[in-house]
C-alpha cells in the first residue's frame, strides 16, 4: 500500500505506543503518590526525591507493577483486563466531573468546556466498557473481582485504621529505611 514507505507504518506505532505507555506510566505514580498523601496508601509512596522532586518510590512501585504484569503469558488477556478497568474508572471520573459542574456549577474551574465534550467522552467510555462485557464477560468479570478486591483492604485497613502496634512499628522502620536509600522526604504543605 505505501511502497518503498511501508516499513514507516510501523515504526509510528511503535513511537505512538511508547508515548502512550510513557504517560501512563508517569501517570500512574502520581496517582500511588496523591493516594499516599490523601492516606489511602503507606506513606512512603507520598514522599518525593529532596533534589529533583519527583515520587520515586511511586515511580518503582508502578515499575515493579508493570514488570510483574509482564510476567503473564497472554498478553491479550492482560490487555482485556486493563482496558475494561481503566474505562470503566475514566468513565466514572468524567461521570463525576459532569455531576460538579451541574450540581456546583458555580465551583471555580481552571478549565471549562463546553459539556458536548465530556458527555461525548463518557459515551465512548460506555462503548468501551460495556462492549467487552458482552464479548468477554470472564475476562471483564475477572477484572472487575480484580478491582473489587480491593475492597475489603480498603474497609478494614484505610476506613476503620485497623492496623496493630507491630505492623506499624515495622512499617516505620521501612519506611525510614526506604526514605534513606531513595533519598526521598515528605514535601512541605502548601498554605
Amino acid at each position: 500500500m505505501f511502497g518503498v514507505m511501508a516499513w514507516i507504518m510501523p515504526i509510528f506505532v511503535g513511537l505512538s505506543v511508547f508515548g502512550g505507555v510513557n504517560g501512563l506510566l508517569f501517570t500512574s505514580s502520581r496517582l500511588f503518590y496523591v493516594g499516599a498523601q490523601e492516606g489511602h496508601l503507606p506513606i512512603l509512596f507520598g514522599m518525593i526525591h529532596y533534589k529533583r522532586c519527583t515520587p520515586t518510590p511511586s515511580l518503582i512501585f508502578t515499575c515493579a507493577l508493570s514488570l510483574v504484569m509482564l510476567t503473564t503469558s497472554d498478553i491479550y488477556t492482560l490487555i482485556n483486563y486493563f482496558s475494561f478497568i481503566q474505562w470503566l474508572w475514566v468513565g466514572v471520573a468524567i461521570l463525576g466531573m459532569m455531576y460538579l459542574r451541574w450540581k456546583k456549577p458555580d465551583m471555580s474551574r481552571p478549565i471549562k468546556v463546553s459539556l458536548a465534550f465530556p458527555v461525548s467522552f463518557f459515551l465512548c467510555c460506555v462503548f468501551l466498557t460495556v462492549i467487552p462485557i458482552y464479548a468477554q464477560p470472564v475476562e471483564t468479570g475477572i477484572g472487575l473481582l480484580i478491582v473489587l478486591s480491593g475492597v475489603p483492604v480498603y474497609l478494614a485497613l484505610i476506613k476503620n485504621k485497623k492496623i496493630s502496634p507491630a505492623v506499624s512499628s515495622i512499617s516505620a522502620k521501612i519506611t525510614t529505611e526506604l526514605q534513606k536509600i531513595l533519598e526521598v522526604m515528605t514535601p512541605e504543605k502548601e498554605e
